[in-house]
């Protein structure tokens, strides 16, 4: 049974991911609905080998181990990535106790990415977070 709730843990987050990259095509395209996975896909791998590389150094934040509870803390501290920019923490309070991290990238008119889960690989020096957008490195249109 162990298994099982990994693999459905594992596939839920594989959907985040799709779904993220998903929207920022949309975004990007202008288009009313989300384009198909393959569709996606294609769209990303256009944008060339340097572009897709650059936008996923800007989901690392290299020698720094942030847990849920540091980063619940950090609201208003800049990440240096492994991009060389910085990426916002902001930390909002809902209802007193509940509290959402958001990463402010250097795209000003996005909805900035939010932490949906924490400490998703844990257990040595690095830990991953899952957002539930991709960080743009640059402001685009």
């Amino acid at each position: 049974m162990r298994s099982i709730h990994r693999d459905e843990t594992s596939r839920i987050r594989s959907l985040r991911r799709k779904a993220a990259f998903q929207q920022l095509v949309r975004e990007i395209t202008q288009a009313k609905k989300l384009p198909s996975e393959s569709a996606a896909f294609t769209a990303v791998a256009g944008l060339g080998i340097d572009t897709v590389e650059s936008v996923l150094l800007y989901h690392v934040v290299p020698g720094a181990t942030i847990d849920r509870k540091t980063a619940v803390r950090a609201d208003g501290t800049d990440l240096t990535t492994a991009l060389g920019s910085t990426v916002e923490v902001d930390v909002r309070t809902y209802l007193y106790f509940f509290r959402q991290v958001r990463l402010v990238d250097a795209d000003t008119n996005d909805r900035d990415a939010r932490v949906v889960t924490f400490d998703v690989i844990k257990g040595n020096r690095q830990i991953a977070h899952s957002v539930d957008r991709v960080l743009r490195p640059i402001d685009l249109p």
